[in-house]
């Protein structure tokens, strides 16, 4: 799946964080013509991700998934482009902060391997892949949960019910809560 969207960070924040950021062990690896190299590690965990930062652009490559992220900057804006999996969207431990500007939901996906190059919206996609896992559990038994976790990425699932959740407080509730 490629998928792109904007991002409320600005670049430079975003560079700072991956070079200054306690959350791993950052490494150059090579400075050139505008281009620096770094690698980005996870101590506990093993892994690690390799950088490449330019004046108007960080690309993120995940080790173990090869999944790849890139930022850019575009008429004083800044996207995000990913690809990689669906289940991966977002959910890797070593990025720096990425937020989405809008709801996800409502990006762009480019190409994917459920809808090839017809452009839709993460929110069909989402709907297209979930209907491909229940058709995968009814017929070939998979976990048979309604809907398993690991079926949506954590941002994009979260977000996906709350966008439809409607909190109901009954009257004794919210009276037992006032006081």
């Amino acid at each position: 799946m490629r998928i792109l969207f904007e991002i409320t960070e600005k670049l430079p924040d975003v560079i700072h964080e991956i070079m200054q950021s306690g959350k791993w062990v950052t490494s150059i690896k090579e400075e050139l013509c505008g281009r620096t190299t770094v690698a980005i590690s996870d101590q506990d965990y093993g892994s690690e991700a390799i950088v490449e930062i330019y004046e108007k652009e960080v690309t993120i490559q995940t080790a173990w998934s090869k999944y790849t992220y890139r930022l850019f900057v575009a008429n004083d804006r800044v996207f995000c482009e990913y690809s990689g999996a669906y289940r991966g969207l977002l959910e890797q431990t070593l990025l720096p902060t990425i937020t989405p500007k809008g709801n996800l939901l409502d990006s762009e996906v480019i190409e994917s391997t459920l809808q090839g190059t017809i452009r839709k919206k993460l929110r069909d996609y989402a709907e297209a892949n979930l209907k491909l896992k229940n058709f995968r559990r009814e017929n070939f038994g998979e976990n048979q949960g309604r809907v398993a976790t690991f079926d949506h990425p954590k941002k994009v699932y979260d977000e996906f019910i709350k966008e439809d959740y409607v909190i109901v407080f009954s009257e004794k509730k919210a009276e037992g809560e006032s006081r």
